[in-house]
Order: structure tokens, then sequence, then C-alpha cells
């Protein structure tokens, strides 16, 4: 949605707020946590559920399936495991197998997440080579891995495809879906999403 320019200012300030409201509340918990003296034998693991559009592309907020929506942050802290930076692809599902496991906890075979704790050993362990999201209502997927962010609207795409080089327009401003060139990069993506949903219908106890 568009804005004028105060409401963007206003928004933008508020974000800020609530950015800085939540990094005071977090110092909190963690101020909390070392003087319980449980610290050391604490994971602590800090995400989000989404990201957040503050004007690019004219997006507010969590409209969109591009990176500054669909992606978020993850600090994972273990007792005895030193800081390190992965830039692995993981998803959030990831989260659930990966706390089992660091509690010494068996993993479900069902499970549709993949254990990253091995990341925490060593940063340059790939996870994922490709992220998967959902928009919601299942409106639109996204296949994100190094090189592609491939969006489809609909599982028939009757919603539009987009495909964007992220090595060339990192900030998605060309869409490449349409041109002869690239037929070949949406036709193996469209062919890795049908393979990914019937996948998760496989696997998701009979839920569609």
């Amino acid at each position: 949605m568009q804005m004028d320019e105060r409401k963007q200012k206003k928004a933008i300030a508020g974000y800020y707020a609530s950015v800085r409201y939540m990094d005071a509340q977090v110092g909190k918990v963690l101020a909390a946590l070392d003087d319980s003296g449980q610290a050391d034998n604490t994971i602590v693991i800090f995400t989000s559920d989404h990201g957040y559009h503050l004007g690019e592309h004219d997006f507010w907020a969590k409209v969109s399936l591009r990176d500054e929506s669909s992606q978020v942050p993850l600090i994972v802290s273990v007792p005895g495991k030193a800081p390190a930076v992965c830039h692995s692809f993981v998803e959030l599902l990831d989260l659930f197998p990966t706390t089992l496991n660091l509690c010494g906890m068996p993993i479900p075979e069902r499970l549709q997440g993949k254990d990253l704790s091995p990341v925490l050993d060593n940063p340059a362990h790939a996870v994922r080579t490709t992220a998967f999201s959902v928009a919601p209502s299942r409106k639109g997927f996204l296949l994100r891995d190094d090189r592609w962010a491939f969006i489809q609207y609909g599982e028939d795409a009757s919603g539009g495809i987009e495909l964007f080089d992220m090595q060339a327009d990192p900030k998605q401003y060309t869409n490449l879906a349409s041109t002869t060139e690239h037929a070949d990069v949406v036709a193996g993506f469209q062919t890795q999403l049908r393979e990914k949903l019937t996948e998760i219908r496989d696997n998701d106890l009979g839920q569609q």
C-alpha cells in the first residue's frame, strides 16, 4: 500500500521505536537469566516470524515474499559453543528438531525441519541450499537460493510469476520470469515447487 510522506515518516519512526523497545526487553530477559545463575545451562534463540517492509517497492509491513519481508533474524546461543556466523539457508521449522537434538531428545522422522546444530561447530556447514516460504492462505510461494528468488502466485501460477537474479539484482527490481533466456530457470523452479508441495502434503498428517 502507498502512503504520503508524513505517514511514511511516522511508520518508520514507529518501527524503530518498536525495535528499540524490543531490544530493551531482550536485554532484561538476558540480565534475568544471568542473575538466575542458569545462563550456562540455557539455550537462547532469537528470531522473528517475518521481516518488515519500510517502503521498498512501495510495500509496507509484511505484505510480500520479497527478501525484506520473508527473511528473519536468527541468533542461536548454546552454552559451550563459540560465536560464529553461518550463511546457510535455514527455515523456521528447523528450530524444533534443532532444539530436540541440543537437548538430547530424539528427532521424529516425520518432521519436515532439519537439524541445524552442526553449524554450531562448523559454520561452513550447509543446512539447506534452498529456502521455502509460503504467503498466508497459500496465495504465494517462494523458493530462494544463492542465485535466484522465485515467487509464484497460486499453485497454478494464475496470479503470476516473479524471478529475480540475486547476484545482479539483489534489491529485486527486475522481474526476469517472462524473458526467453530465463525460461529454463523458471521451468526448473516450477518443477521444484510442485515436488515441494507434494512432499509437504505427503507429510502433513492428513491435513490439507
